[in-house]
């Protein structure tokens, strides 16, 4: 992009994708921390100066790769969420688009995931927003099953974090049970059976 013409906020966010993407596989192979940003310019394949247009720091970086993971994911279950079907159906539907998102950057969101804990208070707060919003789209979930008399009452919070946490063993186990859908799909069965209403 020749100097001197703005690019809009959709072109600028494209790029920024484009630029992490390439960069990802030397974070991978290198380490984040010890990965320089000579080095991710070169991966790049742009120049120093202009990197810098787009990530003013590594922290950047990586905050970017969570934050936009965590859009997309968001944004995948607020759709599903507006579905005209029981809440408990779309609860389903949500938790099979996040194992499949969560297979689909398996190694990426492992390695990463550990470099992100070094990460300045600051980049690590603005995450936990984005996590937050993720949550609250599940609790709202689990809400609506519970008016819906499909749930028992329960904290519904706390219940869309435990539900959550749920797919890290289904997808990052060492000792599988069975393929990760039949793994979700019981997990899923096994933590709905602990909050519908009893006969």
């Amino acid at each position: 992009m020749p100097k001197g013409i703005r690019l809009t906020e959709e072109e600028q966010a494209n790029r920024r994708h484009e630029i992490f993407h390439k960069v990802v596989k030397v974070f991978l192979k290198k380490g984040f921390h010890e990965t320089s940003m000579r080095e991710i310019a070169e991966q790049a394949g742009i120049g120093k100066s202009t990197l810098y247009d787009y990530f003013k720091t590594k922290d950047e970086i990586l905050l970017y790769f969570f934050e936009d993971q965590l859009n997309d994911l968001t944004e995948a279950a607020q759709r599903i969420a507006l579905q005209n079907i029981p809440a408990d159906e779309r609860l389903r539907r949500v938790m099979k688009t996040h194992m499949e998102f969560l297979q689909a950057n398996k190694s990426s969101f492992m390695k990463l995931s550990l470099e992100a804990q070094r990460l300045k208070l600051e980049s690590q707060n603005e995450l936990q927003k984005k996590r937050h919003t993720y949550q609250d789209l599940i609790r709202g979930l689990v809400g609506e099953g519970i008016r819906e008399g499909t749930f028992r009452k329960v904290d519904p919070l706390l219940a869309a974090r435990m539900l959550i946490n749920t797919l890290l063993p289904v997808v990052f186990t060492s000792r599988p049970t069975g393929t990760a859908q039949e793994m979700m799909e019981e997990t899923m069965d096994i933590f709905f059976k602990g909050i519908e209403v009893c006969e």
